[in-house]
């Protein structure tokens, strides 16, 4: 009876069934493995060792052929095909066949639509995880996706599996289908270009980031490798969507604990950094903001009955203002810059405090005597001719207006009869068709006076 032969010499190939599927790698492969089994019989039949070592001298060249079509077919796969995130066990997880008794209270159906609430990823894990503990095999793991499958998911798993499909194709399929699966070059670029949303909370920006850096780092040979290649990929690209605050805080941090001796922060260490940093910054900005819009005096008004002869009950009374009191403003719009300083860590410039108290002061406050409430932090518009102020009155120092620097009066202009600047810097003399109030009142006056009968 003649000696099975070895898997050094070919005896483990498994030659191509289809002709018409294979491929240049592939058929040279088979060649080889055919003619290391060849070389076998050869050197069982050999007379002396002289032949046996020539024998072995030539396999050993064939086999680095083998080795060579071995691998570019592995390359022509992992072009061709797009191998999946999920790592496929090569080995069942055990013998247990039935998987009508599991309970899958904890792992959401999944359909294959929008309304899912897991990605196909996370789902495939949780079945495989499920299927180790129940040390099921390959068959029982794939009537557990069925199960765990509802609508088109399901109806697909079944298609798959009628068509002999193996776990490793099934799972690569509905990769391809469900989870967006793309080449290794176009992950890695969605990973450093990838965006926060709008509003998105630093947890679920991790999530998105950390699933597309699994499919960007999916062809590394180990897990530990896989797992370090994932880990760097995805801390850049945290420190990149960083805002610069939180990401100065978190160098410091680093430096802090390398200048005390300690370990440096592993990547989940820095990923929980990150969130906590983040999240002192949001209670700081709602604390500035709170500041921003200072105390409001609320007055209740009382009524008063008065009982006189010169009262009328036509005449209106005059409502209080609850909106904030310009003096409490400016009190705390100067608070408020000095203590941006005090955040900031620099010295307090007194000059520039009061420039910019006092110009949001202007801004917020401008016309509220003529009965224009500008909104906060607005500027003036410059409506008219260059030298002439955007709106009636006059705002000192500010940039919009055509009387900057010049001083206030506490009454109109003589020669407009708007505005609260003085006569001699009046604006409208300068202008086309400009007519004193005194002149106008005059025409009026010809225009009312009676005619002789």
């Amino acid at each position: 009876m003649a000696a099975a032969i070895p898997p050094n010499f070919g005896g483990d190939r498994e030659l191509a069934a289809d002709p018409e599927t294979a491929g240049l790698a592939t058929a040279l492969g088979d060649l080889s493995a055919l003619f290391l089994q060849n070389l076998f019989l050869q050197r069982q039949a050999a007379a002396n060792d002289d032949a046996r070592a020539r024998i072995d001298a030539q396999a050993a060249l064939v086999r680095q052929t083998l080795q060579a079509s071995n691998a570019s077919r592995t390359r022509e796969a992992n072009i061709r095909e797009l191998q999946p995130v999920t790592r496929v066990p090569a080995a069942p997880y055990g013998a247990v066949e039935n998987v009508a008794n599991i309970r899958m209270n904890n792992i959401p159906v999944f359909t294959g639509g929008s309304a899912d609430t897991i990605d196909v990823i996370s789902w495939i894990s949780r079945i495989f995880n499920l299927a180790e503990s129940r040390e099921l095999t390959f068959a029982a793991t794939i009537n557990l996706l069925i199960q765990g499958s509802s609508k088109g998911a399901a109806n697909y798993i079944s298609e798959m599996k009628e068509e002999n499909k193996t776990l490793y194709q099934i799972v690569q399929q509905l990769e391809m289908r469900y989870g967006s699966l793309t080449t290794i070059e176009d992950a890695r670029i969605k990973c450093n270009n990838m965006a926060r949303k709008p509003d998105e909370h630093l947890s679920d920006f991790i999530d998105r980031l950390r699933l597309m850096a699994k499919m960007a780092c999916r062809q590394e040979p180990t897990e530990a490798l896989r797992q370090r290649a994932v880990d760097i990929l995805v801390e850049g690209n945290i420190r990149r969507v960083l805002p610069t605050s939180v990401r100065a805080a978190l160098e410091e941090r680093i430096m802090n604990r390398s200048l005390m001796g300690l370990p440096a922060l592993s990547p989940r260490d820095i990923e929980r950094e990150c969130l906590d940093l983040e999240a002192r910054r949001k209670e700081r900005k709602l604390e500035l903001k709170q500041m921003v819009q200072g105390k409001r005096h609320h007055v209740n008004k009382a009524t008063l009955d008065v009982d006189s002869a010169t009262s009328s009950s036509d005449e209106a009374e005059e409502e209080e203002d609850d909106s904030e009191h310009p003096r409490d403003f400016l009190i705390n719009e100067i608070k408020l810059q000095r203590q941006r300083y005090a955040l900031k860590g620099k010295p307090i410039d007194d000059r520039k405090v009061m420039k910019y108290a006092f110009r949001n002061y202007n801004q917020k406050f401008f016309g509220k005597n003529q009965g224009k409430q500008y909104p906060y932090g607005a500027r003036a518009a410059q409506g008219g001719p260059p030298n002439k102020c955007g709106a009636e009155g006059h705002m000192m120092r500010n940039m919009a207006c055509a009387l900057k620097d010049k001083p206030l009066v506490d009454k109109a202009c003589a020669k407009c009869g708007t505005g609260l600047h003085s006569a001699d810097d009046c604006p409208k003399v300068y202008q086309k068709d400009y007519k004193a109030p005194a002149d106008a009142a005059d025409k009026e006056s010809l225009k009312k006076e009676p005619l002789n009968g």
